[in-house]
């Protein structure tokens, strides 16, 4: 081996931090019957959303017009500004037209104000093991070498190691010299976030006992939290391996804040700039009490759209265009079907009470496409160091792949050619979320017996069957180029830990005997 490092990172200091978000609430709501056909509500709430704080000055952000890092209660009030102006109105109506008395129609809008959650402050990480960002930052504001309790994230990048030399710097650690420092800030532009739903719906009783529903749902949302690097490097600059007279790599000199800041590299920030829209079709079918059923059918057809879904660990691809990773969203499901069945089983006339009445068959199912997923390169071919690059598309990702499931191999879900890394330097072509992952169906039935005891006492006996056709159904497959990318080896349940028994597992069975009073 070489000895020749890409990145390196380590972090010394103490990230615990007790921090309050303080928040309260109004609102005011009335209704109004216009006429005995119309009926209008309406209501406007205001809410204010306080920024976290814990009073000890040892919460910290970047703010290049205040002279760097600033501590909050030292140099800056709150960690951003506080906002006063979140009004949010409501208004829906109900009217049922006069010469059609089993139609109605409904529908609204509002406006919602999102309560910024502490996670994205002080854990803005993927998973609760990870210790930093997808490029090495930190994933909080406590992660800052500032205030009374400081944290040294220290960077070192494009080097060869040297025997019996440090890495790092060892004792104290000065914000100066060739020391480079990775940070986490907070956009002093930031604003809770708010969407704007609105629906549209016609409902029709057809006959006593059963209901049609049809109608429109969207939401719209706007300033959702959003982490980029601000302090990104440039294209290819991680590929130069060359130091300057001070002791700085070419890729940190490539950095927007250098020439200000030299000892700051990557700046990860909380802003509130992302946006996501939300369309659907929503038809429904209910039954009540119908000879015995009562049921509801339900289909989704819908499509959501963002820049980003998940609000922790989510870097874009280049954070230069945040724009650009505008596409489908993380949970986009186009068709949705769902049922859910109960049958009280009518007692016979014939033979013994106890045995033929208090029978009760339950069924549900969902059939829904799959998620979407995003396809990234083996590597960080950017050379930025963000290590967040997709792939470039040279062929039919579903060309020459059956998706059938022989000897429980993996299934090769895309063709692993269809694609191919980026060249250095750049960023991948490929939109994110653009090619979706299996789809998933479920049938479950259950039988139930109740069996009186008392007038309080009463017992149950289930016999309850998941996944009743044995259908398989896949995981998401990988989307790194490489090993087996484009292949799904595992089962959903499992994925989403719940294996053997979670949604969607094999076939399974069980026996339950309950007490119910």
């Amino acid at each position: 081996m070489a000895g020749f490092v890409y990145q390196s990172t380590i972090m010394r200091g103490d990230q615990e931090r007790k921090v309050t978000m303080n928040s309260f609430n109004l609102f005011a709501q009335d209704a109004w019957q216009i006429t005995r056909n119309l009926n209008l509500n309406f209501g406007v709430r205001y809410e204010y959303e306080g920024p976290v704080h814990d009073g000890k000055k040892d919460l910290s952000t970047f703010d290049p017009t205040r002279g760097g890092l600033v501590v909050v209660g030292n140099g800056i009030s709150d960690l951003y500004p506080r906002y006063w102006k979140n009004f949010s109105p409501r208004v829906g109506f109900a009217y049922q037209p006069q010469a059609v008395h089993n139609l109605v129609v409904r529908g609204g809008f509002g406006l919602f104000i999102d309560t910024p959650a502490i996670v994205p402050f002080l854990d803005n990480s993927s998973s609760i093991a990870a210790a930093s960002t997808a490029n090495n930052g930190p994933i909080g504001v406590e992660g800052n070498p500032a205030g009374a309790n400081p944290v040294y994230l220290l960077q070192a990048n494009s080097y060869t190691i040297v025997p019996n030399q440090p890495i790092f710097p060892t004792g104290t650690i000065p914000v100066s010299g060739s020391n480079v420092f990775n940070l986490f800030s907070v956009s002093q532009h930031f604003r809770p976030a708010y969407d704007m739903s609105y629906n549209l719906n016609i409902e029709k009783s057809l006959g006593g006992n059963i209901l049609l529903q049809v109608g429109y749902v969207g939401t719209e949302g706007r300033r959702l939290l959003s982490l980029v690097d601000i302090n990104q490097a440039a294209l290819g600059s991680g590929f130069v391996n060359t130091v300057n007279a001070a002791g700085f790599t070419f890729q940190q000199q490539s950095r927007p804040y250098f020439s200000q800041f030299p000892n700051f590299g990557v700046i990860d920030e909380i802003q509130s700039i992302g946006t996501s829209n939300y369309n659907s079709l929503q038809v429904s079918l209910k039954t009540t009490s119908w000879h015995g059923i009562t049921s509801q059918l339900a289909y989704a057809w819908s499509h959501s759209l963002d820049e980003v879904t998940q609000y922790v660990g989510a870097l874009p691809q280049d954070s230069t265009n945040f724009k650009g990773d505008y596409g489908n969203s993380d949970y986009d499901i186009r068709h949705h079907l769902s049922a859910f069945l109960l049958y009280d089983v009518p007692g016979s006339s014939h033979g013994p009470k106890w045995l033929s009445h208090g029978w009760q068959v339950n069924s549900n199912f969902s059939f829904r496409t799959g998620f979407p997923f995003s396809i990234h390169a083996t590597s960080d071919t950017s050379g930025t160091g963000e290590n967040t690059a997709r792939g470039v598309q040279i062929g039919n990702p579903f060309q020459g792949v059956s998706h059938t499931l022989s000897n429980h191999n993996p299934v090769q879900w895309i063709n692993p050619n269809a694609y191919t890394n980026p060249a250095d330097g750049s960023f991948g072509s490929v939109a994110r979320n653009s090619v979706y992952a299996p789809g998933y169906g479920d049938i479950d039935l259950s039988i139930l017996k109740n069996i009186p005891i008392t007038e309080r006492f009463r017992a149950q006996f289930r016999i309850e069957l998941f996944n009743l056709l044995k259908r398989t159904n896949l995981a998401p497959p990988s989307g790194y180029i490489g090993g087996g990318f484009g292949q799904s080896g595992d089962t959903a349940g499992d994925f989403y830990g719940s294996p053997g028994i979670g949604p969607g597992e094999p076939f399974n069975m069980q026996l339950a005997l309950k007490i119910v009073f």
